[in-house]
């Protein structure tokens, strides 16, 4: 059975909703209103704030018999959250079916509600009007009546647009039972995101307002001291002659645009400074003093990081907040500043080598699955090689681990010899060897891997566990890499998604989802304990997406009240600002 319509939908009632809300970033917003549209009777019932405040459950069925539909659900359900209602048990939200049903497609409007409906030819409003109302609702009132009922209108104007966007969705792609139940986890997922951006990162706020109130003298004070033996920077300016320079000295090959320029973008700044650890300390100093905002980072007034997640935004499924509003966006030093506050702790939970646990489940390669199980598939693969004796470890054997992790990472990423030669820092023919003997050892995963990136090229759609899929136009020309990497990158998003399922709905506060990792708090004498239950969603997880009684290992770092969190790579940038600061404030 597959169903076309809304008619067919197995639930008693389907019922479509939008509020508005207002707020500053990082604080929790405020409902305004609320407009709901019953599409089984076309009852459309209307709710102002003063009525929302009042009320202790929602104003419609969220039951088993319900379905509820939305655009970009997670914004509503924090509006459950912030209403303390209970949280519906179905969610249908059309913006995560539209970028399903489209991922990988060029859109000319974008993935919004605009451009679902354009895309539908089902556009009524104007997107003019549309900022407008979204001007006057960010005021935060107070609002005159006439106001109020614009206010209103415009509410309702974006649920009435649901009903026939909704039906022309499944008009073009009926679902069948397992799709529905794969869209309901999608939704499900969308309420996991609003519980996770409900929680927010707790921050040294103190300390962040000082960081902005000197953050002019500490950055002309980190160019003095960090520009020593570069000679990169005139004042706060980094001169692309002088690094021009720089390079040549010290005979460092850098990429360049096809105008000749150096390419100075910030991913090939990240990624030389894999290849020249002497470009690391610079590429640090770089973006702090060129990419870093101390403005922009979403923090609310209660102490906490709070951003727009945005799920599902990339083709891989994954989450895609901004940069500068989420901490674990800019220079790694600044996440010093996430501290539990008084008699809290918090842990960092992220999976091991998940994109190789994958890779090794998915293609069913036993090999690669013992190299992964063996807990340390770098030297395996360096033993299976023949490389070293089977006894050989990580403390045994450095240089061939390393250069055999650069290998078994590259080739996820369908990293060249050349590639791989500039990041293992071995000769193109030494890394062009080390690619073959990785085919050899497994030849069931690359079969698996090139039948993948050979059914994208052709058009045609791959899809997850859980159905997210990709599928590019015809005439598109993509990169084969997107379709090699794809399975991985979309699994390790599904597996990401169940475990925050999981946890929020098992009474967990999770912070945030760190691509691969879970950011959680608990109180100190409790946090054993959660970490424990956390670390078992996490590896009920793994094992459904894996299949086979297949786990991906977890790894745990917890810091207590008052020590705060700290990413080792940016420790000694860290030390370096908070000295200056200190000296600025003495």
């Amino acid at each position: 059975m597959e169903f076309q319509s809304i008619e067919d939908l197995p639930f008693e009632n389907v019922i479509a909703i939008d509020f508005e809300f207002c707020g500053y970033d990082g604080d929790l917003k405020v409902p305004v209103c609320l407009v709901a549209s019953n599409l089984r009777t076309g009852e459309t019932t209307y709710y102002w704030q003063d009525e929302l405040l009042s009320m202790q459950s929602p104003p419609f069925d969220v039951g088993e018999d319900s379905l509820i539909v939305s655009y970009f659900a997670s914004a509503e359900l924090s509006m459950f959250r912030v209403l303390k209602w209970e949280i519906p048990i179905h969610i249908f939200d059309l913006f995560t079916e539209f970028r399903c049903m489209t991922n990988g497609q060029r859109l000319l409007n974008g993935n919004g509600l605009i451009g679902a409906l354009s895309y539908f030819d089902l556009l009524k409003f104007e997107p003019h009007h549309k900022d407008l109302m979204r001007d006057l609702i960010q005021t935060g009132g107070p609002w005159s009546l006439a106001q109020q009922a614009d206010i209103l209108d415009y509410c309702a104007d974006d649920v009435r647009a649901l009903s026939p966007l909704l039906t022309a969705m499944l008009n073009k792609k009926p679902l069948t039972y397992e799709q529905l139940g794969q869209a309901l986890f999608r939704g499900r997922y969308m309420a996991a995101v609003s519980a996770m951006e409900y929680t927010g990162i707790p921050i040294d706020l103190p300390l962040l307002k000082e960081l902005k109130i000197h953050w002019s003298g500490i950055k002309r004070q980190l160019i003095e001291s960090g520009d020593e033996g570069y000679g990169v920077y005139e004042g706060q300016a980094f001169k692309i002659d002088l690094f021009e320079d720089y390079l040549k000295r010290n005979e460092i090959a850098w990429p360049r645009l096809e105008s000749g320029r150096l390419d100075l973008k910030k991913d090939t700044f990240k990624n030389i400074s894999k290849i020249e650890p002497t470009i690391y300390p610079l590429h640090q100093l770089k973006r702090t003093i060129s990419e870093l905002n101390m403005n922009n980072l979403s923090v609310g007034q209660d102490a906490r990081n709070r951003c727009l997640l945005s799920p599902f935004s990339s083709k891989t499924g994954r989450n895609q907040p901004s940069n500068t509003k989420l901490i674990f966006g800019p220079a790694k030093w600044l996440r010093g500043l996430i501290k539990p506050k008084k008699g809290y702790s918090i842990a960092y939970c992220d999976w091991v080598s998940q994109e190789i646990a994958i890779a090794a489940a998915l293609s069913d390669d036993k090999n690669l699955w013992e190299a992964y199980n063996s807990g340390d598939p770098y030297i395996a693969f360096a033993i299976h090689a023949g490389l070293v004796p089977n006894d050989a470890t990580k403390a045994t054997h450095t240089n061939i681990r390393d250069q055999c992790k650069q290998v078994v990472l590259g080739t996820l990423y369908g990293m060249t010899a050349h590639g791989i030669s500039k990041r293992a820092k071995i000769h193109k023919i030494k890394a062009n060897e080390l690619l073959q003997r990785h085919r050899e050892a497994y030849r069931v995963f690359w079969s698996w891997a090139e039948r993948n990136m050979n059914k994208g090229l052709l058009g045609e759609a791959l899809f997850t566990c859980f159905g997210w899929q990709i599928r590019v136009d015809s005439g598109e020309s993509p990169k084969a890499n997107t379709f090699l990497n794809w399975p991985m990158q979309a699994h390790g998003a599904e597996m990401m998604r169940l475990a925050c399922c999981l946890a929020t709905e098992g009474g967990l506060k999770i912070c945030a989802p760190i691509h691969d990792a879970l950011l959680l708090e608990a109180p100190i004498e409790l946090m054993s304990d959660h970490l424990a239950r956390l670390k078992q969603y996490m590896n009920e997880a793994s094992e459904i997406i894996l299949g086979d009684n297949k786990i991906c290992r977890v790894d745990t770092e917890v810091f207590n009240y008052p020590n705060r969190y700290m990413d080792k790579k940016g420790e000694d940038m860290w030390l370096r600002v908070t000295t200056i600061l200190d000296g600025l404030k003495a």
